[in-house]
């Protein structure tokens, strides 16, 4: 995963000293990868927040546990890249068009303020000051506060937004944060039908993947000895978490997100309740990237370092981008050892940039990565 997360990485100087992003999408190519731009709701970009944010939290993480300098040197280069993206007024905005870092500022998945790049950057931002407290992640993060109290729908979002404020209160013991928090949870907790947390508000509907309502309501709840808080979190993870393990995440189509946002929920609420059998629960939920899945194969290469883009039916994707590899190393972040540097012997398949729609200026149209 972090060997494969290290091929998409490519540094954009134009958006400063040490900025580095991460390539959305790679394709196979003979014994290499090509980086794809994203291209789903007409030309999007080659790098979000989306997915810098997050591999942000890997690499801090790994650095965290570790003290390992090169994730502490990848961690800050992609907190600086989430910083650029920070537009006037807090918001932040989620594509760059080229790797000359031109910011996509009117895309439909790219506009200041978009609900889930928002909460991304600011749960990365909060993260970083947890980990690194350096001044610039708290101002960043204040400035990006009134857009992420915006009204949201989206329950996911609002559940990551209070996991994100509720990380701040623990680095900076910010009452209003804490506060925050703990009023965002509330309002998840009330929104439960027939003891399932949903995604909006009235809907019985619920995506797996960035589904954190069980993780918000349980970290929260433990922090502020909210036993209220931490039932309600048991009870959706009994009726909704659970059972997609027990069936091995069937169905049509499966993806890392949805396993690692299941196993953050179980864990949790394992953590709250001191119930040892989320924590099975959410070790057979990890055991999907190995073959416990739809299509009976592995999804995590462990051979070459990589997670594939999913399973559709019983069929596992070629193709290994990156939001597949963060979310599986965020599944695995306290399980596999960490403090060694990644391979990047050449005996691993490289990675091509190649820009199919709208090519850089300035850079070959092909710029190995690893």
């Amino acid at each position: 995963m972090i060997r494969q997360l290290n091929r998409l990485l490519r540094p954009v100087p134009a958006l400063g000293p040490g900025v580095i992003a991460i390539a959305t999408y790679a394709h196979p190519s003979g014994e290499t990868f090509e980086v794809r731009e994203a291209a789903e709701s007409g030309y999007e970009g080659v790098a979000c927040v989306d997915d810098a944010a997050r591999a942000a939290i890997v690499y801090a993480g790994i650095w965290r546990r570790h003290g390992s300098a090169w994730a502490r040197e990848t961690a800050e280069g992609l907190l600086a890249f989430t910083r650029a993206m920070q537009v006037e007024g807090g918001a932040f905005v989620n594509f760059i068009a080229t790797w000359n870092g031109e910011r996509q500022l009117d895309t439909t998945t790219s506009y200041p303020g978009g609900d889930p790049w928002q909460a991304r950057a600011m749960h990365a931002l909060a993260y970083g000051v947890g980990v690194f407290d350096r001044p610039a992640y708290v101002d960043a993060f204040e400035a990006g506060l009134p857009a992420l109290s915006a009204p949201t729908p989206h329950l996911d979002v609002r559940a990551l937004r209070a996991i994100a404020v509720f990380e701040y209160w623990q680095a900076t013991a910010d009452s209003s944060a804490g506060a925050l928090a703990l009023a965002w949870a509330e309002e998840l907790a009330g929104t439960a039908v027939e003891g399932i947390l949903p995604d909006r508000a009235g809907s019985d509907e619920v995506h797996l993947w960035g589904h954190l309502q069980e993780a918000a309501l349980a970290r929260i709840g433990r922090a502020f000895g909210r036993n209220d808080l931490i039932q309600v979190a048991a009870q959706s993870a009994d009726e909704l978490l659970v059972p997609v393990v027990l069936r091995a995440f069937g169905g049509a189509r499966s993806l890392a997100f949805d396993v690692s946002s299941v196993i953050a929920g179980l864990e949790a609420v394992a953590a709250a309740t001191s119930d040892h059998r989320y924590i099975e629960h959410a070790a057979a939920a990890r055991a999907w990237f190995d073959g416990r899945n739809a299509a009976g194969r592995s999804v995590y290469d462990r051979t070459r370092g990589l997670v594939a883009d999913g399973i559709d039916g019983d069929r596992v994707s070629v193709n290994s981008g990156a939001e597949s590899n963060i979310e599986g190393a965020l599944a695995f972040l306290d399980v596999l050892p960490w403090d060694s540097p990644p391979l990047t012997s050449s005996r691993w398949p490289r990675i091509e940039t190649r820009m199919a729609r709208m090519p850089t200026s300035g850079d070959a149209a092909v710029t190995a990565l690893a």
